[in-house]
Formats: C-alpha cells, structure tokens, sequence
C-alpha cells in the first residue's frame, strides 16, 4: 500500500521507534542510579522530605526546582483528587515494593512520584539533545544515536559516593545549553539560566564554558557581551537562593583539598556494585586510563572551538571539585560532562570507521 512508502509516516516511525529505544535506556539507567541512592531517604541533611519540606541542610536546600514544581503541582489539585491519587500509589507503590532504600512517607508519596519522573524524563530528553549535539558535530547519525545510549548507561558510573535527583535536571540544563551555544541561540540560555540556576548552582560556571562556542558564532565582542549577561544572571539567582535560605543549617560549601590528595595515593582501585556486578568507583586508574587514550586518540578530529570549552571547562571544575567536593564523588565533575560525550562521539565514529575498514 502507498501509504506505508509515505516519507511522513516513515519519520513517524522512526522516532517513535528511536524514542522507545531512548526510553528503555533512560529506565535501565535511572533504575542503576536509584537502586543505589534512591532520593536519600531517611537521610537527615538532605532526604526528599526534607527537600520538599525545604528543612534540608544547606547547600542541598538551594537545588529546589524540582520539589518546587512538585509542590506547585500538588497546591492546584483539589483534595479528594489528591487522596485518590495517593491511594492509588499507596496501593500500587511499586517504587516501596522493588528498592530496598526508598522509604516514602504516605503524606509525600504524590510528590515524591513526581519528582521521579520528572527526573527520569530529563534523562531522556538530555538523550535526544546529546544525539543532535554528536550528530551536528561529526556528520553521523549512528554516531549521534550510539553516544547518546552510551552515556546514558554511563551516568550511574558517575554517581558514585553520592546521587541526588536534580543531577539530571543539571544534566538537561547543561545539555541544553551547549546545544543553544552551538546554534547561537543566546536569548534561550538567558532565558533558562535563572531556572538552571534555581535547579542547581553550578549553572553560573558552566555558562563560562560556553563563551568559546559563543565566539565561533558572534566573534569576540558579542561573545564576552553574551557570556557575561549569562553569567550575571545565574548569579544574581543563586545570590537570591542564597538570601532565601539564610537561615537554614549548614554551609554553602566545605573544604576536601586534604582527603583529595589522600585519595590520589590509596583510591586508584576501589570498586563499587552497580547493574548487579561489580565496577570500578572513585577515580578508578583503569577508567583514567582509557579517558587518556580516548582524548589522545581523537584530540585532532574536535573542533577547536569545543577544544577550547573543553580547556575552560576542566580549568574551573577540576579545582572546584579538589577543593570543595567530596573526594571521589565524581558527579561534582558535571561541567565536563558534555565535553567527555563529545570526547566518546568522535571515538565511535573512528572505531566505526576503522571496523568498516577491516
């Protein structure tokens, strides 16, 4: 029939083939990084009840945006929808029934599922952004489509010593924004920073990493013109955080330089389990390794431009997260992110290159 040769109908399916591919990694990986952590229930710092009850300790306090919505969301419903909502959950928790470290209060337990999948749907749509990224970059879709599913099973690898829900709306965010850098689209970034922000405080760094791709796209003027708005706005929202939860306990921030360096002499080897086996956590010196021989093997096939982020990125998070976060917890190193999934796009594309040769 004509209709099945219909190019429309074709792109249809494909994307809904490529978004139930997307999914099942998004849920295979979400579900690595929440058998481990869960959303820190029963933790007293910083628990999901905490965290929407907005008595968490600070820093975590600040990183609202999620619990926020959540909150937002709960306040418009009516409440016999909301008891019949959360009867529902109650009775059907699967959340409680299949992860032994999520304990959900019944009061919280509507809000709670929100976030859940608030936070499973920025992995998936940070997917579809990496694809268009590595496909824009190295003219390959299969390159694009392969890297995205890479990663996304990666990312629970980085949430090691600690995981939180809103490192995947970070995640989004800084995806988001390297795209829009790509493409010029300055005014979206302006636009997002106060709500990246409000997700998490490291968005008023990683707006810095994107003046060199700003720069390809406006020249050196505009580009110094655009980062620094960016960068004003981000920070005049984490100042405003910042005045909000004046009063709750704990500090902005805490000093690790000396278990650091602690950990570069004892910590090349530990291991952790995730999926089910065991692999390497910390700074694990086989992974270090490979991240070597990736770089060195592809370095001249990135573009210079991204070169140049992928500089400024590693010269503003690598002494913050020496300094200031916790030793090992390798989700503190978040501003290279983007950079390592365009590092692993242009390594696919020559090893998909070089197998086609043999």
């Amino acid at each position: 029939m004509k209709i099945f040769e219909s190019p429309t109908l074709k792109n249809v399916v494909n994307y809904t083939l490529l978004f139930i591919i997307f999914y099942i990694i998004a849920a295979a990986s979400f579900n690595g990084f929440f058998a481990k952590w869960a959303f820190r229930d029963g933790q007293k710092r910083h628990s999901f009840e905490n965290m929407y009850t907005e008595t968490a300790r600070r820093p975590f306090v600040h990183r609202q945006l999620m619990v926020s919505v959540a909150r937002n969301v709960v306040e418009v419903i009516p409440q016999d929808k909301q008891k019949k909502i959360s009867d529902y959950l109650k009775k059907h928790n699967f959340l409680k029934h299949q992860y032994t470290r999520v304990k959900i209060s019944d009061k919280y337990i509507f809000p709670y599922y929100l976030v859940y999948f608030m936070s499973l749907f920025c992995l998936l749509i940070s997917m579809f952004v990496w694809r268009k990224i590595c496909t824009d970059l190295t003219g390959n879709k299969v390159v694009g489509t392969v890297t995205a599913g890479v990663f996304a099973l990666m990312f629970p690898l980085f949430e090691t010593i600690g995981g939180y829900f809103y490192d995947f709306g970070e995640l989004l965010f800084f995806s988001l924004a390297a795209l829009f850098a790509m493409r010029g689209w300055w005014i979206a970034i302006l636009i997002m920073a106060p709500i990246a922000e409000y997700n998490k405080d490291s968005f008023m760094f990683f707006v810095l990493t994107l003046f060199p791709l700003f720069m390809s796209k406006f020249g050196l003027k505009k580009a110094i013109i655009v980062t620094g708005m960016l960068a004003l706005i981000s920070g005049l929202t984490y100042l405003k955080i910042l005045d909000i939860y004046a009063g709750s306990p704990g500090g902005t921030n805490s000093f690790h330089l000396y278990s650091h360096i602690e950990g570069i002499f004892r910590r090349w080897f530990d291991t952790e389990i995730q999926y089910g086996t065991y692999f390497g956590t910390r700074v694990f010196l086989p992974h270090v390794l490979l991240l070597i021989w990736m770089i060195k093997t592809v370095w001249d096939k990135i573009p210079s431009d991204w070169k140049n982020h992928m500089k400024i990125a590693a010269v503003i998070n690598v002494p913050l997260y020496i300094l200031f976060c916790t030793a090992g917890q390798l989700r503190n190193l978040s501003m290279l992110y983007i950079s390592l999934i365009v590092i692993l796009a242009f390594f696919i594309k020559r090893f998909i290159e070089n197998s086609r040769a043999c």
